[in-house]
């Protein structure tokens, strides 16, 4: 173990670095470890520590963590070692009524900017986002890690009608990175798409999941917006949910989930949830598989 008085001191930046130094890691190495050790230089300090996977701890290194570096290697560090096959991520932000947009689409931004970090840094470590396309008519976002160091993952928007043209920043981002998921009965010339049969005119998310599995993605992060995370959460595809709450009402707009109504309370399950303060939001942690 190294003796606490001669650690060294890392700050926020260091500490996000060694998070991905342990996401590359994990691209390289065997799935069947339980424990690793990342070694990284960084400002011309050689930074170390051994993290338990089982135990999902950080058991030595020789460089101090505050409260704030704990929090990211406890919430990072266990995503990137899930020990899945596929491992599927969504994030919802939403009011404190229920609400992820106003009636007519506008949701940017209701979180807190600490909050979109922490979505940035789930773009840096998944392999691929998904989206559905009205996220992108709506939102036009980039879906890029422009907020934190990290590669861009790949980005695919669920457009079974191809209405989305390239004029929209997912597609014309220069890392060329953006595909689409149509129809199967559909003809495209674009090159960045993916067909898959529909089933009653939707996808089955089932063969959306099969296709990442074929693209070799294995940590999958659904973005949005309400509608396509909860047709992967009735399809029980989900492993971890963040539910973002802002201390905003906004009345009436979107609801965050589009779910069958329940017809007794006999039928709900309750999930396995923790919860912390992310600047001025509360940041639920919720395992759902």
């Amino acid at each position: 173990m190294h003796n606490k008085t001669n650690k060294l001191s890392i700050t926020k930046k260091s500490a996000w670095s060694l998070i991905l130094a342990a996401k590359y890691f994990k691209s390289k190495s065997p799935d069947e470890i339980s424990k690793i050790h990342i070694e990284k230089s960084i400002n011309k300090k050689i930074l170390k520590y051994e993290y338990d996977i089982q135990k999902k701890v950080i058991i030595d290194s020789n460089f101090e963590i505050d409260d704030y570096g704990h929090s990211l290697f406890k919430m990072y560090l266990p995503l990137i070692f899930n020990n899945q096959k596929n491992y599927v991520i969504a994030h919802l932000a939403q009011t404190l009524d229920g609400l992820i947009a106003t009636k007519s689409g506008e949701s940017k931004y209701i979180s807190s900017k600490e909050n979109l970090f922490h979505i940035h840094a789930l773009r840096a470590i998944s392999d691929i986002i998904i989206v559905g396309y009205k996220t992108v008519q709506f939102d036009n976002p980039m879906l890029t890690t422009r907020l934190v160091k990290g590669e861009n993952p790949m980005r695919i928007i669920i457009d079974k009608d191809n209405k989305l043209s390239k004029k929209y920043n997912v597609f014309s981002n220069e890392d060329d990175k953006g595909y689409k998921i149509i129809s199967d009965k559909l003809k495209s010339r674009n090159t960045n798409i993916f067909q898959l049969p529909l089933i009653n005119n939707q996808f089955d998310e089932k063969d959306i999941i099969s296709l990442m599995t074929k693209l070799n993605k294995s940590i999958i992060f659904i973005e949005g917006g309400g509608m396509t995370i909860s047709k992967f959460y009735q399809e029980n595809l989900i492993n971890k949910l963040y539910l973002c709450i802002s201390p905003i009402i906004l009345g009436e707009g979107i609801s965050s989930f589009i779910l069958p109504e329940k017809q007794s309370l006999s039928e709900i399950k309750q999930h396995e949830i923790t919860y912390s303060i992310m600047g001025t939001d509360i940041l639920c942690d919720i395992n759902l598989i």
